[in-house]
């Protein structure tokens, strides 16, 4: 049984494996991902392929994602910082730009810390990104790569959240595009807070999230006013905050969203051949 290089990291919570690219057929991602994310293998919440030499990850259902983008930019580090002979330097700064999956252009990635601690802001120009309001409390915004559902604190978190989040998909023509998530925020004394249930189409997933990158930014853009430049600190259900930096001011919008990135552990896993053939 072949095996398949791995390493496992968190992103604000939002735990996350990375895979090189190379080693597993594009066809065959998504079916390698679903059997790795299995609590049984290696666990987690969602799965992403890299290439290292054209710094560009992509994620197992081609999904846009800010955290795994994160992830990806604390591993670039990593792997410079060893060629550098400072894996052990903690104070240490690295800055690149990377394609992801579902976004258009580059995302500047700005990297601080060293083994196993870092921090990593994710800096983005925006298209144009549509904030529809659906309903009353209800918000739509559609960000290239995934679209992200919002109810405010009129709209309790349900116990059965999986079976509403899927309701709530098709009932906003959702359940069709390759990622969605369906997002159950509140303030709490000065304090906003998230609940995200992100649905990716292709890789059969749906998890109520640690914390989502990019549902944090789809709520700074539902918060902030046009023209403005406003600043949030969200808290995640995992208990890390992802700062979120929105400027209205001009076109393009720019934005950033920045947190804690760890990594868990790194090595090798054993799975079924067949996955990983590259025919």
């Amino acid at each position: 049984m072949p095996s398949l290089p791995f390493t496992k990291w968190s992103p604000s919570g939002n735990t996350t494996l990375l895979f090189p690219a190379d080693a597993v057929a594009h066809a065959r991602q998504a079916q390698v991902a679903r059997a790795a994310l299995m609590p049984h293998m290696l666990g987690g919440e969602q799965a992403g392929f890299c290439d290292m030499r054209a710094r560009r990850l992509r994620m197992a259902g081609g999904e846009f994602c800010i955290n795994a983008a994160r992830a990806f930019g604390a591993l670039l580090a990593l792997e410079d910082a060893r060629r550098a002979g400072q894996e052990r330097d903690t104070d240490r700064a690295y800055a690149c730009e990377v394609q992801v999956s579902g976004w258009q252009g580059t995302v500047g990635l700005r990297v601080r810390g060293g083994l196993p601690d870092w921090r990593v802001a994710a800096d983005l120009h925006l298209p144009a990104c549509p904030v529809r309001q659906e309903a009353e409390g209800v918000t739509l915004v559609r960000l290239p790569g995934i679209a992200h559902l919002l109810l405010d604190a009129a709209h309790a978190f349900p116990d059965d959240y999986l079976a509403a989040s899927a309701l709530l998909r098709r009932q906003f023509e959702l359940a069709d595009l390759p990622a969605a998530g369906v997002i159950w925020w509140r303030q709490i004394q000065n304090q906003l807070e998230m609940f995200p249930v992100v649905h990716v189409r292709e890789a059969g997933t749906t998890c109520l999230e640690n914390a989502c990158g990019s549902g944090a930014l789809a709520l700074g853009l539902r918060l902030c006013p046009d023209g403005a430049q406003r600043r949030f600190t969200i808290l995640q259900p995992g208990g890390e905050p992802l700062d979120v930096n929105i400027d209205r001011s001009e076109a393009p919008i720019r934005a950033t969203v920045d947190g804690p990135v760890q990594l868990v552990s790194e090595g090798r896993v054993w799975l079924p051949e067949a996955m990983l053939r590259q025919d």
